[in-house]
């Protein structure tokens, strides 16, 4: 679902070298654990901010280009609830919580 306001940045990201590409898996792996704090640390402490949140770019493009029609759908109706539900907490913000085993 195009937004209709994506267009080009002035010039491309820099490229990740083989250590900030492992930070930019690390800081995906943490996002997706749901562990803000964590996650938070690792790009505050990276020498290679720029060029790691442009790895994490990157993947989630590819993660979510490759989705199926069925999950595409689950994600656009995810971008509108989130367009409903305002702005998070900051990020951070609230305790990591680890997942429960059911």
């Amino acid at each position: 679902m195009p937004t209709g306001i994506s267009e080009p940045g002035t010039g491309p990201m820099p490229r990740p070298n083989d250590g900030a590409w492992l930070e930019t898996i690390a800081l995906f792996e943490t996002i997706r654990e749901g562990n803000q704090p964590a996650a938070h640390r690792l790009l505050s402490s990276s020498a290679k901010q720029a060029a790691v949140l442009g790895g994490l770019f990157s993947m989630l493009g590819v993660f979510l280009r490759g989705e199926d029609a069925s999950d595409r759908a689950k994600l656009d109706h995810f971008i509108e609830a989130s367009h409903r539900a305002g702005p998070p907490p900051a990020f951070g913000a609230r305790p990591f919580l680890p997942p429960t085993d059911s």
